[in-house]
């Protein structure tokens, strides 16, 4: 698995607190999660940054920003398997599983498979953009 992103959970006036602030943005509107996405990749590490924000109180965020306030949410990993890496981490005891999406993220590669995990405040998305089988 390789490093492909950090996500960030902030509203979008937050964004300009933070180290990094996106230059050429791509914006999308996740409508299934009900979140706002601003992506940015950044060529001095090479490495995505993801601000993800809360459109509304049925986001899948919202709570998690309201609790914990802004700052890092997940790291995002790719995986050729995902199927394997779900049975890894499925075997640690502190993981959780959470949930599954498709979203259709055009810098990220388009159509993407991903999964969360969830261990002590934290969490892992696994994604690949390979067809399901």
């Amino acid at each position: 698995m390789k490093l492909h992103h950090i996500g960030i959970v902030c509203n979008e006036t937050d964004i300009n607190k933070f180290f990094f602030r996106p230059k050429k943005k791509n914006i999308y509107n996740d409508k299934v999660q009900q979140n706002k996405l601003i992506i940015e990749y950044n060529i001095f590490n090479n490495l995505w940054m993801e601000f993800v924000i809360p459109k509304n109180n049925k986001s899948t965020v919202h709570k998690y920003l309201k609790k914990n306030g802004p700052g890092v949410h997940h790291f995002g990993y790719f995986s050729k398997d995902l199927n394997k890496q779900k049975r890894i981490l499925m075997k640690k005891k502190s993981f959780f599983y959470v949930g599954s999406f498709q979203p259709n993220i055009p810098c990220f590669g388009g159509n993407l498979n991903t999964m969360f995990f969830y261990n002590n405040n934290f969490f892992i998305e696994l994604l690949n953009n390979e067809k399901k089988k």
